[in-house]
């Protein structure tokens, strides 16, 4: 068998970022667009709160405390490893569980292998604390991995190794539980979680546990969460990155791995949002993750559902923008799957079976779409955006085919594609023929100076979002327009979640609803947009910005020309103000990178931006 190291040292990868960045996404992961995600461990026999039970439970001021007590009674006389005896998979159906997800329309699986309790879900080499040796005493994983691959299904996993670190620190005042040396291999290291990078110890085991994923199941996808972001993993990441990437290169089969925030560079790896968007088209694949419940990623016992029509909603509007979903489900103890979720995903395959032509193997248009209705970017999103409208459409491409997916089915007995008038510059040549999936017959059509105009049948093909097949258009060549466009009042607005970030530090996070661009220390990171000026002149250029330790000064660039705008101290980082920083000249219409960056880096103090507009100066 071979090493880590000779693995990492005869591939084509080397573990570092420059030779990562050579990485190219598989061509199955941009044509899948719609995956299956699985949270089932463990924590879904206490059925409460959500899957950070085993943390929470030893949290003293926590509902899973007080609910722990009161039904299990004490941790120190039953802790979280005396529910591993009631985690039995009796009912477990792996090949139920593929053939649903692919009724489902779901091209790949993704498993949870390790969640941040510690307890494998597959035939772990490292520990005894796993599902082969212990409550159910079978290799979970295995058999689902086998089971996907009959159904011709991409098979991943995920890794939340990295959060054990001080995922049961709570639980350290248990001496006969978590402290207990007996269960060390299920608790530990339990240690603080703030101000304490995990050891070298720690750090070499996750990555025995995480190569020995990859060599035993072969995965085409590997997820990480969040943690991995910590600077103590970045030589392990890169180690790791090689490893995979070289396998993969060694079975001749196309293989990815998904990181959040900034734990792998852009070219690297594929960028994964939880629970969350992006607002614009994205020049990299990337991909959201987000479950069917509102409030849990496990089975709990009163989950909040979302609906089917609002998840179809979203993966059209993931896809238009470049992107995938990755959508979530959670499993009973004894392996039967909700009906609830049951009924939603064959809601969403029946969709599926109608448009997922405008879905599957298609790539974004030069825009993503059109209508009033915006969707936010940022992560912990998913429940905030409004209801679309029969206005609003979403574009994807397939060669020289536009399809043009109506959000919502229209009041009027017709829709109009405004992005598709005579003279919107957007696509060359012009229609010859207009199709609705799912419609036998023919549909009513002309294009205006207002744009496509298509008349509707009245009865509707498919429920939720519907799709408009337009041909004769000549696509190719016209390549996905990045730049923010004004609103209808002709002013910009240039928002954290549309921002390109520059810098090692600088992150988009989401606070109280609404998201910044922060972590905004290095005088050397900066921020830029790219955005579609509309007409020449003067700009009047406002900021809301926040800067809670003391006033700073950043500048703003357009086309080389300045604007220096002022910070000022504010009671905290939640309190933003909005600042008028001043004029800025646009020689001609067009797309302009705009650009802000801190004055001066010997005076530099952190600060976080919300967001910058610019409005004609009158």
């Amino acid at each position: 068998m071979k090493t880590i190291e000779k693995v990492v040292g005869e591939g084509p990868y080397q573990a570092t970022w420059e030779s990562l960045e050579t990485y190219t996404v598989p061509e199955w992961y941009l044509d899948a667009k719609f995956g299956i995600f699985i949270h089932w461990g463990v924590y879904s026999v206490p059925a409460f709160g959500n899957e950070w039970y085993p943390r929470n439970m030893y949290q003293q001021k926590s509902d899973e405390f007080k609910h722990h007590v009161a039904t299990w009674g004490a941790q120190s006389e039953f802790g979280y490893k005396d529910f591993i005896p009631r985690f039995k998979a009796e009912k477990y159906d792996p090949d139920h569980w593929a053939d649903l997800f692919k009724r489902a329309g779901a091209k790949f699986v993704v498993p949870v292998a390790e969640h941040h309790d510690g307890f494998a879900m597959y035939d772990c080499g490292y520990s005894e604390w796993c599902a082969a040796k212990m409550g159910p005493k079978r290799d979970l994983i295995g058999d689902l991995a086998s089971a996907v691959r009959r159904q011709g299904m991409i098979f991943g996993l995920s890794s939340h190794r990295a959060e054990h670190w001080w995922f049961f620190d709570g639980g350290t005042t248990f001496d006969s539980d978590v402290k207990d040396s007996r269960f060390a291999d299920l608790y530990g290291p339990a240690q603080p979680e703030k101000d304490n990078p995990p050891n070298q110890a720690f750090l070499d085991d996750w990555l025995l546990r995480t190569c020995e994923l990859v060599d035993k199941y072969k995965p085409q996808l590997v997820w990480f969460d969040w943690w991995i972001e910590q600077p103590a993993f970045k030589p392990y990441l890169q180690k790791f990155g090689a490893y995979y990437y070289n396998r993969g290169a060694e079975w001749k089969q196309g293989v990815a791995v998904n990181y959040k925030n900034k734990a792998f560079p852009d070219k690297a790896a594929v960028l994964d949002i939880e629970r969350g968007q992006l607002a614009a088209i994205r020049p990299f694949f990337w991909q959201t993750d987000t479950s069917v419940s509102k409030n849990s990623w496990g089975y709990v016992r009163n989950q909040d559902y979302k609906t089917a029509g609002s998840i179809v909603g979203d993966l059209v509007d993931i896809v238009s923008k470049n992107g995938a979903l990755l959508l979530n489900i959670g499993p009973r103890p004894d392996g039967t799957i909700p009906e609830p979720e049951v009924k939603m995903l064959l809601e969403i395959g029946r969709w599926l079976a109608v448009n997922g032509e405008a879905i599957y193997a298609t790539r974004p248009w030069c825009v993503y779409g059109e209508g009033p209705t915006r969707v936010g970017g940022g992560s912990f999103t998913d429940t905030k955006r409004a209801a679309f409208t029969g206005q609003d459409f979403r574009f994807t491409v397939r060669g020289n085919t536009l399809y043009a997916i109506g959000m919502a089915w229209p009041e009027a007995g017709e829709v109009t594609v405004r992005s598709l008038a005579k003279a919107s510059g957007l696509a060359g040549g012009d229609v010859t023929g207009v199709s609705l999936l799912g419609h036998e017959g023919k549909v009513e059509w002309s294009r205006t100076d207002a744009g496509l105009v298509v008349k509707m049948p009245a009865a509707r093909p498919c429920e939720h979002a519907f799709a408009l097949k337009i041909t004769g258009l000549k696509i190719e060549g016209f390549k996905p327009d990045l730049a923010i466009r004004p609103a209808a009042d002709g002013s910009l607005t240039l928002e954290a979640e549309e921002a390109q970030l520059h810098g090692t530090k600088i992150q988009v996070e989401t606070r109280k609803g609404a998201s910044d661009v922060g972590f905004w220390d290095d005088a050397k990171d900066w921020v830029s947009w790219t955005a579609k000026f509309p007409e020449a002149g003067a700009w009047e250029v406002t900021a809301r910005v926040a800067a809670a330790k003391a006033e700073t000064e950043f500048v703003v660039e357009v086309a080389g020309r300045e604007v220096v705008g002022k910070a000022p101290k504010t009671a905290s980082w939640d309190e933003f103000q909005e600042v008028a920083i001043g004029k800025i000249e646009v020689a001609k219409p067009g797309n302009y990178e705009v650009k802000v960056r801190p004055r001066d880096a010997a005076t530099w103090q952190p600060m976080n931006l919300a967001w910058l507009k610019l409005q004609k100066a009158k």
